[in-house]
């Protein structure tokens, strides 16, 4: 394998994941129940790469094709979901474009907290994947009815916690998936889907400087 041409390139900077956000931000409710959504991109990954930097976006699309189904098993599953009711909702200001949409969050105590948990009680956590509605939707078709509103919403950052007789409520940042102010002044429901941070981690990794030395040492050994 040639990899003159690839060094030769220089070298890129480590990308945050603001892509991998936005993508999963922008699905639909049917392409995250499209189980073929990616069959065009999903492919075999080859055993021999021209370069590192194709090598790690092969697993680029079968990872996004990963996080919607965790996604769409979550959402099948709504009634028996962790979920608290928001005591308030707080946009915070800023003039760059990559804060718009950015909130914080409180809740008054989680319910379902123990579902799919075991022993232990569902905690918020860096990476959390929420709906946040005007309603309590109990399956996916109710987030289909006229005159509902809702919006996906992404843990940033936790707060604190108000703990009281082992229930607790949360306030954390999160970024909504579109503008959500005509929503705040509603009695609004915070539902728990599921936490994309390792996910998130290993698309950072694919996008990291693909000139890396580990990895052409790895193709190299391939064509030994």
């Amino acid at each position: 394998m040639n990899l003159s041409s690839s060094t030769s390139r220089k070298k890129k900077k480590n990308t945050d994941d603001h892509t991998f956000i936005k993508t999963i931000f922008s699905w639909s409710l049917q392409e995250i129940f499209k189980e073929n959504l990616y069959i065009e991109q999903v492919k075999s990954i080859d055993l021999y790469f021209e370069s590192s930097e194709k090598y790690l976006k092969s697993f680029l699309y079968p990872l996004l094709d990963e996080t919607r189904a965790n996604l769409c098993s979550s959402m099948n599953n709504l009634s028996s979901s962790p979920y608290a009711e928001v005591v308030s909702v707080e946009k915070q200001t800023s003039e760059s474009r990559d804060r718009r949409n950015h909130y914080v969050v409180k809740t008054n105590t989680w319910k379902n907290a123990s579902s799919g948990y075991g022993k232990e009680l569902y905690r918020t956590l860096f990476g959390d994947v929420f709906i946040l509605a005007d309603f309590k939707p109990e399956t996916v078709e109710d987030l289909t009815r006229s005159g509902k509103m809702w919006s996906f919403v992404l843990s940033t950052g936790i707060l604190g916690e108000e703990i009281k007789h082992n229930e607790f409520g949360t306030t954390f940042k999160v970024i909504a998936s579109r503008d959500i102010d005509e929503m705040v002044p509603k009695s609004l429901f915070i539902i728990f889907l599921t936490n994309i941070t390792p996910n998130r981690r290993i698309w950072n990794a694919l996008h990291m400087d693909g000139h890396s030395k580990l990895i052409e040492k790895i193709l190299r050994a391939s064509d030994v």
